[in-house]
């Protein structure tokens, strides 16, 4: 049993939950891991069977269909679906982070919108921050949005290593709006952008050109994010 499996104080159903994953992950993940990896062939097999037990909604409050866990129970479950394969691990991570900040900051509209979908796993999230010249220095961000005189914003700039940017359909997308503020990193602004699943310019203004090869982390989809003039909405 691995050391995080150990905590104290779960509660029975916490203990559940963790010990089914632990399942599925010994007898779905295991044993196809080695040749998806190889293969860099995206598990939709895997990815559906998590949608039937409710993985995607695992942080998702239950008024929203949600199961309504813990951090503790998500780094559980976490934990052991990287013990079987790290990729299968990030095809539910960047979902998580834009469900949790939906959760935590989105308005009451973006979150009945949103969230039931993200919980049954109908909507995929990806989180967008890095960019071409950038990792994790959010002050350095390029990408820029400017205010419309409508209200809407237009996008332009290239986002890079974006994990899961092709199998995703909501995307978070930090960029810079430069309103003024003291600080750079209070310049910056989440965006929720909605998209179709692939490749190419998926919808007006917004591409996204492909697969990246990578020397491992393989099977799940790590792309470039191009917008040139996409409109978003305040």
């Amino acid at each position: 049993m691995t050391r995080l499996a150990q905590t104290l104080g779960l509660t029975e159903y916490q203990t559940e939950i963790v010990a089914t994953v632990r399942q599925f992950v010994d007898k779905e993940v295991i044993p196809t891991a080695q040749e998806l990896e190889h293969s860099d062939t995206y598990p939709q097999a895997i990815v559906d069977a998590m949608r039937e037990m409710g993985l995607f909604g695992l942080m998702i409050p239950q008024e929203y269909g949600g199961l309504g866990e813990s951090l503790l129970t998500y780094a559980l479950c976490v934990e052991e679906l990287a013990r079987g394969w790290m990729s299968v691990s990030g095809v539910i991570n960047t979902h998580f982070i834009v469900a949790y900040m939906l959760r935590q900051h989105g308005t009451d509209a973006q979150k009945q919108r949103f969230l039931p979908r993200m919980a049954t796993g109908e909507t995929r999230g990806a989180f967008s921050m890095s960019e071409p010249e950038l990792g994790s220095d959010v002050a350095a961000i390029r990408t820029r949005a400017r205010r419309n005189d409508d209200g809407t914003y237009t996008l332009d700039g290239q986002k890079m290593w974006l994990t899961n940017g092709g199998s995703s359909t909501l995307v978070a997308a930090l960029v810079r709006t430069d309103e003024g503020a003291d600080k750079p990193h209070r310049n910056l602004t989440a965006f929720l952008v909605e998209k179709p699943v692939g490749f190419g310019e998926v919808v007006p203004g917004l591409t996204v050109p492909g697969k990246l090869d990578k020397l491992g982390y393989k099977g799940i989809d790590t792309t470039e994010l191009i917008f040139d003039g996409y409109r978003a909405e305040a």
